[in-house]
This record gives structure tokens, C-alpha cells and sequence, in this order.
């Protein structure tokens, strides 16, 4: 593989597999065929591992689940085999929790809204029991959705609190730039004083060098969906394009 003779060390590779059918050599034989942008024989080395692999409880196969999980949500957007996978994941490690994460951005692209919030509460009880990695307990939030626009992809926070005070977040809405590599825009939904029990409870508001913006955009509660947030911010960054 360092010499990037990728043919014949797929020979090795299958020569360890059939004498010893360990996760960590799946991991591998799909990383040289994702080189190869070989999506056919990758997808089948995945099947091949979960279903073969020696070893069902180490490090190799969980990276074999994250790596098999994301082929079909990110690379053939194949959401319900992303899904089996991250569920079949946590099933085998309840303890992992970015599987819960995935497994909740796999159920938003397809919109199962309903299930993914099942999961989110159970991230929910997770977080107030403070067993979830630092940037989840230190941020209150968790990633649960990401989509295009425009070619650009925009990333989607959940906030573990329910907002109490005027100005607090339910989401934070991030607009990555075309490189990938940085936010080009901020959005924060955001908890709006109610005079009227019919005025919204949560608005949309945009972060940016010259201060605060407060759209006329807002949802009655936080039973929105997030489909629903989607058609806004599109609606918002369709008519403020630079």
C-alpha cells in the first residue's frame, strides 16, 4: 500500500483474510478499493467484514461500522443501509456515542424526523448524565443534520437545553464555504420575547461582522421540524446571495 502497488497487496490482504477474516484487514482491502474509487468492490468488502470478521468487539471492527456506516451515507447516499448499520453499531457498542450522532443524521436525510428525536432524547439523557465527549458537553449541542445548497454544504446543531431566555438557541445553522474548510455564514434559532401567546417563540437570527440580524421568519414552538428549517434558511440565503 505505501508503494501504492495496490493489486498485490489486495493479494496479501485476501491471503491474511482467508487464514485469519479480522475486521482490521476489511478496514484496509476497503480503504485501497476507495483509492481505486472501486464503489462496487468496497461496498462488497464491507458486507463481507461485518458479516465474516473474526473479532466483533475490538477497535478495528467499530472503525469497519464508522467506515462501512459513512460509505453509504456519504459516498452512495444509501440512507436506510447507513442506518442498519449505525443501529446494528450501537446495538454492539452502546458506550460509542458518535454512532448515535450518525445514526441521527442518517434518520434526517430521510426525514425520519420522529425516530431521530427518539435518538436525540437518548443523547439528551446522556448529556445531563455527563458521559458525552468534551466538545458535546462543553458546546450543549449535537450535530443532526447537514444538506446542500448552492454546492455548499450546511451543517445543522441541536441544542441539548431548551432555551428559557430571549436570545438563547435551539439551532445553530452553519453555512460552510465551497472549500469545505471554513463557515462563510452563522444562523442561530433563537428564543424571541412573546407578547401574544399567537407571536412566534422562535426566530431566525444571523451572526455576522456587522452585528446581529433578526429576519422576519419565526416558528410558533419548538415542534418545527427540521425540514421546515431547511426551507427557510434556503429561503434566506437564496435572497441574501452575494
Amino acid at each position: 500500500m505505501f508503494l501504492k502497488q495496490y493489486d498485490p497487496a489486495l493479494d496479501n490482504i485476501n491471503i491474511a483474510i482467508s487464514k485469519s477474516p479480522l475486521a482490521e484487514f476489511y478496514v484496509e482491502k476497503a480503504r485501497i478499493y476507495n483509492i481505486k474509487q472501486d464503489l462496487l468492490n468496497e461496498e462488497k468488502t464491507y458486507l463481507e467484514g461485518l458479516q465474516n470478521s473474526k473479532l466483533k468487539d475490538d477497535k478495528w471492527y467499530l472503525e469497519l461500522i464508522k467506515n462501512a456506516g459513512n460509505f453509504y451515507y456519504a459516498q452512495i447516499k444509501n440512507f436506510p443501509k447507513s442506518e442498519k448499520i449505525y443501529f446494528d453499531g450501537i446495538t454492539a457498542y452502546p458506550d460509542e456515542y458518535i454512532l448515535y450522532e450518525k445514526l441521527i443524521k442518517a434518520l434526517n436525510a430521510q426525514n425520519k424526523f420522529t425516530e431521530a428525536n427518539k435518538i436525540f432524547d437518548q443523547m439528551k439523557g446522556f448529556y445531563f448524565e455527563k458521559k458525552l465527549p468534551e466538545d458535546n458537553m462543553k458546546f450543549k449541542n449535537l450535530a443532526v443534520d447537514e444538506f446542500q445548497w448552492n454546492n455548499q454544504w450546511i451543517n445543522v446543531y441541536k441544542s441539548f437545553e431548551k432555551p428559557q431566555k430571549t436570545l438563547e438557541s435551539i439551532y445553530k445553522v452553519y453555512l460552510i464555504d465551497k472549500t469545505g474548510e471554513k463557515i462563510e455564514r452563522k444562523f442561530n434559532i433563537e428564543k424571541t420575547l412573546q407578547i401574544e401567546k399567537t407571536d412566534a417563540e422562535f426566530v431566525i437570527c444571523e451572526e455576522s461582522n456587522e452585528g446581529h440580524t433578526t429576519y422576519p421568519i419565526g416558528f410558533k414552538n419548538d415542534s418545527f421540524t427540521l425540514e421546515d428549517l431547511r426551507i427557510q434558511i434556503k429561503k434566506i440565503l437564496e435572497k441574501t446571495k452575494k
